[in-house]
């Protein structure tokens, strides 16, 4: 029976990550009742949390304050908030001088840039907008207030029933157990379901203040290759998404905001993002040995769009065992928006090493020659000539 009692514990207690307004609270002996905590009519809190958390926001480090790429973040903040539905918070950007790659923002209407991520997206208004307007829908939906109620409420269900635990309820001691194991995995998820939220309103955000939404996907490439990917057991212990989930949720706001930016900005050359970068879409490489052909074959999906001319894959081989470097490879191929499979044959003759097994990374460069995609590492057998 105890055993059940903690099951049942660990499934009510996913219901954290459930974004619903409404309180439902139903008693199943002493199971605790998970409810999404609504969050309060007025904005006290929200204003609290904001002052309280600024100093761990700012990281100890001096804000920066006069710089070109500085100058063109604030520029483009100016006009995304001049879009957003009007709030009670007085808006600020603050961008911290320092190297973390990353960007936060507080419940009172404050963003915090790093300088790691300045010097990413550099004078890039587009990539700016798309950044800026993630942080701003995350304020603008009270998402901070929300997490934080979430754990509030779970710290006080757990110092509850430790309580009863301490009078002599064993049965009490199995829910504490449920709720400390899973209830930072549901907030976890529920921060991951809020970050896709973000996402989503803020493309639109982007959309509505003449950002092409196609600027969202081309930052989360540029972030993901300056950062690295997380793992999927990672990602689940973690309150971000992967960039790859991301990319496949944004689709889903993709088509809404597209369709705002055209109605707004039907020539998108005039609008105040300008034109949309080449941006590249690929599956994971597969490679074969053809012994007949005397070639490795690696092949993998391509999609791409905002390019007229072929875009350029390039395969990099790692040095193997710090001796040697085999040639990148380099090949062509048309930009559509279409999946397309495309095929890349590395003759046995690129090498003359006795070791044949090689590992490697695709490199997708834009007709202008800028790296917009990379893949995760492969291992490519090359046979003997």
């Amino acid at each position: 029976m105890s055993v059940f009692r903690c099951l049942l514990t660990l499934s009510l207690i996913a219901m954290l990550a459930e974004p619903c307004p409404a309180v439902d609270k139903r008693k199943t002996g002493r199971t605790p009742d998970v409810p999404i905590v609504p969050l309060p009519a007025d904005y006290d809190l929200d204003l609290r949390l904001a002052i309280s958390g600024h100093e761990r926001m700012m990281m100890g480090a001096p804000s920066l304050v006069d710089s070109f790429v500085s100058q063109s973040a604030r520029e483009v903040f100016d006009s995304l908030v001049a879009n957003c539905a009007a709030l009670p918070y007085p808006w600020k950007l603050t961008l911290v001088n320092n190297d973390v790659v990353n960007a936060s923002s507080n419940p009172a209407g404050q963003v915090y840039a790093y300088g790691g991520m300045a010097k990413v997206l550099g004078s890039h208004t587009g990539l700016w907008a798309a950044v800026l307007s993630h942080e701003i829908a995350h304020t603008a939906l009270r998402h901070q207030v929300q997490l934080y109620v979430q754990r509030l409420y779970l710290d006080q269900q757990i110092r509850y029933y430790r309580r009863l635990a301490a009078a002599g309820d064993k049965a009490a001691n199995w829910t504490v157990v449920g709720l400390t194991i899973a209830g930072p995995i549901a907030l976890n998820k529920l921060s991951r379901d809020l970050e896709h939220q973000a996402d989503a309103a803020g493309m639109l955000l982007m959309a509505r203040s003449g950002y092409h939404p196609d600027l969202v996907f081309a930052l989360h490439h540029r972030l993901r290759m300056a950062t690295g990917e997380q793992s999927k057991l990672g990602a689940f212990f973690s309150g971000h998404p992967r960039w790859a989930t991301r990319d496949q949720r944004s689709e889903r706001a993709y088509a809404d905001a597209l369709a705002e930016f055209n109605r707004r900005w039907p020539d998108g050359v005039a609008s105040p993002g300008g034109l949309p970068p080449p941006i590249a879409f690929i599956g994971d490489p597969t490679s074969r040995e053809n012994k007949a052909m005397k070639t490795a074959d690696v092949g993998l999906q391509v999609s791409c769009q905002n390019a007229t001319e072929p875009i350029t894959l390039v395969i990099h081989f790692a040095e193997n065992r710090g001796a040697w470097l085999v040639p990148d490879v380099r090949q062509t191929v048309e930009c559509t928006e279409a999946p397309r499979q495309a095929e890349i044959r590395i003759p046995a003759s690129l090498t003359t090493s006795r070791e044949r097994k090689l590992k490697a990374h695709i490199a997708v460069l834009s007709p202008e020659g800028n790296l917009i995609e990379t893949s995760k590492q492969f291992d490519i057998r090359i046979p003997k000539p």
